[in-house]
């Protein structure tokens, strides 16, 4: 295991699909940011892991996303998670966006590591992520 950290995960599907309600509890003062799972991610040799909960239900997830699956990394805002689903307007962190490819199909994961306060290690971990890739 290279690094962990603790996160919240969603995919490009849950913040499209947000409800009002979501962006709300999302802008209040001691709420989580906008996510659909809580959990760990953890960086090994070969894959990113993501071992969680489900925020509504409850249920476990997991998600495993190799290497040669992952097609670009991005940390900061862009047309589906827009500063506007942040508390302060994206002024204290961005989140990080991984788009891979799996059986033909496109997917996109937002993550928002270690975050407290206001604050994230999304950028130390997307400097872990390029370096991991290279």
């Amino acid at each position: 295991m290279i690094r962990e950290s603790l996160a919240f995960l969603s995919f490009g599907e849950d913040i499209r699909g947000r409800t009002f309600l979501d962006w709300l509890e999302a802008h209040i003062t001691a709420a989580q940011p906008l996510h659909r799972y809580k959990g760990l991610l953890k960086l090994d040799r070969d894959k990113i892991s993501f071992y969680g909960t489900e925020k509504k239900t409850g249920n476990e997830f997991r998600l495993f996303i190799y290497r040669h699956e992952i097609q670009q990394l991005y940390h900061g805002f862009d047309e589906v998670f827009t500063s506007f689903e942040t508390r302060n307007l994206g002024l204290s962190w961005k989140p990080l966006r991984i788009s891979f490819t799996r059986e033909k199909a496109d997917f996109c994961v937002y993550l928002i590591i270690d975050y407290s306060f206001g604050r994230t290690t999304n950028e130390a971990w997307m400097e872990t992520l390029k370096a991991w890739l290279d």
